[in-house]
């Protein structure tokens, strides 16, 4: 690969990974997603085309690889050079939320992929023993409420549905569209939005107490639920 004029770690750190949809494409795999469709659909505005682009690029730095998975699949896996920028990533997400991230505007607000994103947060392992159906009533002011769907299933398995799943709901989760943004974000606890009422769970009684421990929250005061 090009070399930078300068023999600099800085240089060859921003050579490596200093433009925009390197480092969202590297949020994506850290994220978890290792195929192009899934990596694709967390980072809007992407092409195809450069996606492609990018990831071949990562692969020629050395940070990705490029595998098969158990069904013969192409899938990206992170090298331990590219899974050592997992600090930088989430410091450069703190550093946003205190000085550069703001409220979302309305064009920011988009409900498939808020549910996309917390289907990522979702930590596996603190999922009840059964299929658990949490339904999503997301309000944004001047438009009809928003309806999505997350289906945690045993074994780990996870969908964001945007169409009814066909079966029985569990959890109910309304809120205010840009509120939830903000709770994803880091930038509001969830604790702080149920407090003020834009985000109310009802169901099932011990499945909605245990709801927010089944997410990897952003902010602090979320973390210990």
């Amino acid at each position: 690969m090009r070399r930078g004029i300068e023999y600099c770690p800085v240089t060859a750190g921003v050579e490596a990974v200093g433009d925009r949809w390197t480092l969202l494409v590297l949020r994506e795999l850290l994220l978890g997603s290792d195929r192009f469709n899934d990596i694709h659909r967390g980072v809007p505005g992407i092409g195809r085309s450069l996606l492609s682009a990018r990831l071949r690029r990562m692969r020629a730095h050395g940070l990705v690889t490029r595998v098969p998975d158990p069904d013969g699949r192409p899938a990206y896996r992170l090298t331990p050079a590219g899974a050592a920028l997992e600090p930088l990533v989430r410091e450069l997400g703190d550093w946003a939320r205190r000085w550069a991230l703001g409220d979302p505007t309305r064009e920011q607000l988009d409900a498939g992929w808020l549910l996309w994103r917390l289907r990522q947060f979702v930590l596996r392992e603190r999922l009840p023993g059964r299929r658990v159906v949490v339904e999503f009533t997301l309000s944004l002011p001047g438009a009809p409420d928003d309806h999505a769907w997350l289906v945690l299933s045993p074994g780990g398995d996870v969908s964001a549905c945007r169409r009814h799943p066909g079966y029985d709901v569990d959890v109910w989760v309304a809120a205010d569209l840009a509120e939830l943004h903000r709770v994803v974000a880091g930038t509001a606890t969830l604790a702080a939005a149920r407090r003020s009422g834009r985000v109310r769970l009802a169901g099932e009684p011990d499945l909605a107490a245990a709801f927010p421990g089944w997410f990897a929250w952003r902010a602090s005061e979320d973390r210990s639920e």
